[in-house]
């Protein structure tokens, strides 16, 4: 009786109307809507299926002439390939005092407060060789090492190959032979 006099609210009816074959309008109408629905799914499937079968093509396409693909970066922006050890810290000590002597790529560890385990500092303050300069660099060339911080590099995912993109501006640092030289004629 509550669900009489809410489709009578509502302005819906609650009779039902029998067609020929001996299903109700209400079927019929339902029908239409998944149908209606399935065609719309059948038309994404196949969207999505071109887009798959085209990312596949271009994918088969560039490992086919993989040899062949360049990376550059655009603007002052140098691609930069990360050293997994700084090269350039070294920690000398007199054995004579008994303290460690050359520990090379020696990475500070700390202990953690939230879980008491002893864990690697992470470095803030990072080392690369420079892979590719943009066409407005001005300081860095190809070869050169060079110091950044951390926030401002941006990983490359090319080819696994450890690349991050940082801008020229953003260097701390240059590292390689006769910098004296090329800066004194770049200022100028």
């Amino acid at each position: 009786m509550d669900k009489k006099i809410a489709y009578d609210l509502a302005g819906e009816s609650t009779t039902r109307i029998m067609a020929l074959d001996g299903t109700t309008a209400e079927d019929i109408i339902n029908k239409r809507n998944i149908q209606k629905f399935n065609e719309q799914v059948d038309k994404w499937n196949e969207k999505f299926e071109k887009h798959s079968t085209d990312i596949k093509e271009f994918s088969e396409n560039i490992n086919n002439n993989v040899e062949n693909i360049e990376i550059m970066p655009i603007g002052n922006y140098i691609l930069v390939k990360q050293f997994e050890e700084n090269p350039f810290q070294r920690i000398v000590r007199d054995s004579k005092s008994g303290l460690i002597i050359d520990t090379g790529g020696y990475k500070p560890e700390y202990k953690n407060t939230d879980n008491g385990q002893i864990e690697e500092e992470e470095q803030f303050i990072k080392v690369g060789v420079i892979q590719e300069v943009g066409p407005e660099c001005k300081w860095c060339q190809v070869g050169d090492a060079v110091f950044y911080t951390k926030p401002s590099a941006v990983p490359v995912p090319f080819y696994k190959q450890n690349l991050q993109l940082v801008c020229e501006n953003r260097v701390l640092s240059v590292v390689n032979e006769k910098l004296s030289e090329r800066f004194n004629k770049n200022g100028k």
